[in-house]
């Protein structure tokens, strides 16, 4: 994963309700995933281990986004389950063991969450952050985006 992925999930994650942190762990996974598979193609162990690893917790943390006392939240806990396992599996014989499968149904499962996120109005999870700005600058053969953090309707300025 760039340094820059992780800079967009970190402000996805600042931004985002409860189901939008579905998608944005989604998300990760799907990175973390593709990572692990070109790692071994590319033959590196090490990375592949690592983006292995990288990848189980961001399943750990998407099967603990789900309540084990509804029916439906149990279905999905038993799907994540078992790709956990396929992802243990690959980590323990060191080779993509249908590792391409699991991303492929994490990416359907998504399909899905989009459309719960659509419904849900709540607010953020994580108060106290600043609304994220995107602006461009333009300099002599240069083009720059840079992200401020400020809320200004919290300082009595209209948006």
């Amino acid at each position: 994963m760039t340094q820059e992925q992780k800079q967009e999930f970190t402000r996805r994650i600042s931004q985002e309700n409860h189901s939008g942190l579905i998608l944005v762990l989604c998300d990760i996974f799907h990175t973390y995933g593709m990572d692990a598979m070109a790692a071994y193609e590319a033959e590196n162990m090490t990375t592949y281990l690592q983006t292995i690893g990288q990848a189980r917790r961001a399943m750990q943390e998407l099967i603990e986004c789900f309540s084990k006392e509804d029916p439906l939240g149990r279905n999905v806990v038993a799907i994540l389950r078992f790709i956990y396992g396929k992802l243990v599996r690959s980590e323990v014989r060191r080779q993509p063991d249908e590792l391409d499968r699991c991303v492929q149904m994490v990416d359907d499962l998504r399909v899905g969450f989009v459309h719960l996120h659509e419904l849900d109005n709540e607010g953020a999870v994580m108060q106290n952050v600043h609304q994220v700005y995107a602006g461009l600058t333009y300099g002599k053969g240069t083009l720059n985006e840079s992200i401020q953090g400020v809320n200004y309707e919290k300082r009595g300025y209209q948006v």
